[in-house]
């Protein structure tokens, strides 16, 4: 336990300025989040574990009750079994006096509100980037029959190319243990209104219009509805029905438009059906998108009034071209009309329109189609590497397959292909997700040895995916990493000619440790020895002497998995390990062989 300290009431205008030192088994460290004055989350290290994470602190003096407790820690054993490639991860929480905390992995990276405080908006290509991970993430939790209850841009951050969504709760309104600060009005902004005066209504498709006010946000780099107070903004969230992010930002692909207008809707029952849906219609965008035809359907569908039927549509078309609709029903009447509203005004500014469509819908060249792709892929952003990979490499390939670029365009898809592979078995390895590909699991496992400085076998294992996977389209991109790790080991000249050497170097080094008083070092360095090696009956004496030093130190080894199997995961023998208890704070989860990374 810490020394006595006052509660602590983050987030309250009465907040202290400096947490405790010490929450349980984490030392606190500073505040997180975009805004840090206003954030109940910090930033802490596990100390027995030397691992950082992020900490989200609850005072309740009045909701400490033992019952409180046990929904709380029944809470946190259900947040850590959740494990989806786009939701932070929670390792478990606990409690401190009248305080109560849960830990998740911390990420280093840029929340999407700060990114929209940076860039004003963004192209609605990378609102669709970060949308289809968002939207599986709450397929994956309303599966589980959780609901978010706060999305928000602020409640997504960037792990390097990948959205994650972070601070997940099961009971975030109900639980004694919340936040106390009161919601700002920003924050309301992206409420739905069925949440305004009743927390305990939130159904899943809550979490499908916070979807789409982040969206619109996103898109048009304004909330859809704002206010100077608490009240104006609640109005606006009941009533207000916000312009449509089309007619606000012109780019924006009328099917894409339509989504996040039903997900705005105030009747719960008038959105998609649930998140899966929403899925399946944000894929409908994405091939809309790639068809490169959303230029003319944009044009027909979104601005022209004859596709006009019902009156909503009717004062959009009036928003967007800025005159009365004429109604053919009505009787005929002398022709009053101002001459900007003269039919033959209105002939001319749809030729003009139809001109300007065929000049920006005309095929490109190659050359333009290279530049273009260049100049995507100098920002070095996922999604710009996608849109050039989707929008001009590929067509490129396939329209002039004899070009000059062709080559060229197609080492720039491999390239781009290598490295989101690359990325994916990363962000894999790093959260212990399964590995169903063949081409990650062979990868990793040569990878695996070349990090353990065995580049001989490393080598034979990148040669031998060569010759198991080289035919198949499928493993194209892990192949290509493969041939690339081959070039740099031969480039860098360290093959040796036997494991043994290695073994040898990495006994030596766990005997050094073992004399410093690294104990837990020394047994990491034996016990990764007889997980490769056990089955290598050219080093069984190593071997053996590794297992001998284990035992020595009373470190069983009976259960030692067998050769081949991931380092990262291996148990180090009276190390801390996940499912220990410490001072009364049971952060279980957290992997002692991974780096976690941020909740807000």
């Amino acid at each position: 336990m810490s020394s006595p300290v006052p509660p602590l009431l983050l987030g309250s205008p009465h907040s202290v300025t400096m947490p405790r030192s010490r929450l349980g088994p984490l030392a606190i460290e500073t505040k997180l989040g975009d805004h840090p004055s206003q954030s109940s989350v910090w930033r802490a290290i596990h100390v027995q574990l030397k691992k950082a994470v992020a900490v989200k602190v609850f005072s309740s003096p009045f909701g400490a009750t033992p019952e409180a407790r046990t929904q709380f820690a029944a809470e946190w054993e259900t947040l850590k079994t959740l494990q989806n490639p786009a939701i932070a991860r929670c390792y478990g929480g606990g409690f401190e006096d009248k305080d109560a905390y849960l830990a998740y992995e911390l990420v280093e990276g840029e929340t999407l509100a700060a990114q929209l405080e940076r860039r004003g908006r963004l192209p609605w290509e990378s609102v669709l980037e970060f949308a289809e991970p968002i939207i599986a993430a709450l397929c994956y939790l309303h599966e589980k029959g959780i609901t978010y209850g706060a999305l928000a841009p602020d409640k997504i951050v960037y792990a390097g190319l990948s959205p994650l969504l972070v601070d997940v709760r099961t009971d975030r309104f109900q639980s004694h243990f919340k936040t106390s600060r009161p919601p700002t009005l920003h924050e309301i902004a992206f409420r739905p209104p069925e949440l305004i005066d009743d927390p305990t209504s939130i159904t899943h498709r809550s979490d499908l219009y916070s979807l789409g006010a982040t969206l619109y946000f996103a898109i048009t780099g304004r909330p859809p509805v704002q206010g100077d107070t608490v009240e104006e903004v609640t109005r606006n969230v009941r009533e207000q029905i916000p312009a449509s992010a089309a007619s606000l930002v012109m780019d924006c692909p009328v099917w894409f438009d339509k989504l996040i207008t039903q997900l705005l809707e105030k009747d719960p029952s008038a959105r998609p059906f649930g998140a899966p849906a929403v899925q399946l219609a944000l894929a409908e965008v994405r091939r809309r998108s790639m068809s490169r035809a959303g230029v003319a359907e944009h044009a027909s569908s979104g601005f022209s009034p004859l596709s006009v039927t019902d009156q909503k549509e009717r004062d959009e078309a009036r928003t967007l071209l800025g005159r009365e609709l004429v109604d053919v029903d009505k009787e005929s009447h002398p022709d009053a009309t101002l001459w900007h509203d003269k039919s033959w005004v209105l002939i001319g500014v749809l030729v003009a329109m139809l001109l300007m469509l065929g000049y920006v819908a005309w095929p490109l060249n190659e050359d333009q189609m290279r530049k273009r792709a260049e100049t995507l892929l100098s920002q070095e952003t996922q999604t710009s590497m996608n849109q050039a990979k989707n929008n001009y490499l590929r067509p490129m390939i396939a329209q002039f397959p004899d070009g000059e670029h062709a080559a060229w365009a197609e080492e720039q898809v491999d390239r781009i292909e290598m490295m989101q592979a690359e990325h994916a078995l990363a962000v894999k390895l790093k959260r212990n997700l399964a590995i169903k590909n063949e081409g990650e699991r062979l990868y990793a496992e040569a990878e695996q040895f070349e990090r353990f400085g065995d580049t001989s076998t490393a080598l034979d294992k990148y040669r031998s995916m060569e010759t198991l996977l080289g035919d198949d389209p499928k493993y194209r991109p892990f192949v290509n990493l493969a041939r690339r790790q081959i070039a740099q080991i031969e480039n860098r000249s360290l093959i040796k000619d036997e494991a043994a050497i290695i073994l040898q170097e990495k006994l030596d080094e766990a005997e050094r440790e073992h004399r410093r008083g690294n104990v837990v070092a020394a047994r990491q360095i034996w016990y990764s020895i007889i997980e490769l090696y056990a089955s290598n009956s050219n080093v069984g004496p190593l071997v053996l002497k590794a297992q001998q030093r284990l035992s020595d130190s009373n470190a069983p080894v009976a259960n030692a998995p067998v050769a081949n199997a991931p380092v990262a995961n291996a148990p180090v023998a009276n190390a801390p390990v996940a499912n220990a208890p410490v001072a009364n704070a049971p952060v279980e989860n957290l992997p002692a062989s991974t780096t976690p990374e941020v909740s807000q």
